[in-house]
């Protein structure tokens, strides 16, 4: 490149720029590159952010599969301890561990967000919707097992003073009324009551013998003895062993009230959990690809 005080050119004098020519020259060049770092940069970290996207996306459909496994047996489950409730032989849910949302630790949310949102759009509310819903079952086996819990224990103590009926029929109520000392009027009434109610077809089981086997409606047998409780009423005031067996036919109606409340309200909170569960399923099983 030649050089004098005024001129400066680049193989020719054809070529030749002044010094403020020059100057202009080598910024625009340096703009030029700027921009052009700056288009790179962008294409780079557009990318990078496609294939966080897509990493994102590729994991959360891997760990999908199990928690579909999962959510079908809770909702298994919850129907079988539903119906367990009809015979007052509680099956325990076993719920898998990996129902849970722990998973989600792992994913960078906003990414696969953009995920669905660039390349699933008809599929971005439903995705939406399971975030939200994971919420609900994230920590669902700790709360279920401590609903769960609280019902057997507080239904157990009940069923235990329901199941004081039998007292009333037993030898040490029943053959005391045989006693002088008994108005005959409650040795009568009370005498007809296990009678009728021992040969009650619509209450029991009976045997070829015609005593009862079993309890077949546990609702009448407490209407049975909801009316001893009331026709009894006359005589406890002068017989101890009558005030007794109003107590304790008091007593069962009032634990069989209980009891029929607690299994209305847990039915009530299983139903309500497996329809959700069954939403989660839904919106998963149209996420899963």
């Amino acid at each position: 490149m030649n050089q004098d005080p005024e001129k400066y050119y680049v193989i020719s004098e054809d070529w030749s720029l002044d010094p403020n020519q020059w100057s202009m020259l080598i910024d625009g060049i340096a703009v030029l590159l700027a921009i052009f770092g700056v288009v790179i940069a962008y294409i780079l970290y557009k990318k990078q952010r496609s294939d966080q996207s897509r990493d994102a996306f590729e994991y959360f459909q891997s760990s999908l599969p199990e928690l579909k496994e999962s959510i079908e047996s809770a909702i298994e489950d919850l129907k079988e301890f539903n119906q367990s409730l009809d015979f007052n032989n509680f099956v325990n849910p076993v719920l898998s561990a990996s129902l849970n949302d722990k998973f989600l630790n792992k994913i960078d949310l906003v990414a696969l967000n953009r995920f669905y949102a660039r390349n699933r759009k008809d599929q971005l509310a439903t995705f939406r919707d399971f975030l939200i819903d994971t919420n609900f079952f994230g920590d669902y086996r700790s709360y279920i097992s401590q609903e769960f819990n609280y019902f057997q224990t507080n239904y157990l103590k009940k069923r235990s003073d329901y199941s004081q009926w039998q007292l009333l029929r037993s030898n040490p109520f029943f053959s005391n009324i045989a006693k002088n000392t008994e108005n005959v009027d409650y040795k009568n009434l009370y005498t007809n009551w296990v009678t009728d109610l021992n040969q009650n077809e619509s209450i029991f089981d009976l045997n070829d013998q015609g005593q009862p086997s079993g309890v077949k409606s546990s609702k009448k047998l407490v209407e049975q003895i909801e009316d001893l409780a009331q026709n009894i009423l006359p005589f406890i005031s002068f017989s101890e062993k009558a005030n007794k067996v109003n107590l304790i036919a008091t007593e069962v109606v009032s634990a069989y009230s209980e009891m029929t409340d607690m299994k209305a309200k847990i039915r009530g909170v299983l139903k309500k959990d497996i329809k959700r569960f069954e939403t989660v399923f839904s919106n998963l099983k149209n996420l899963l690809e």
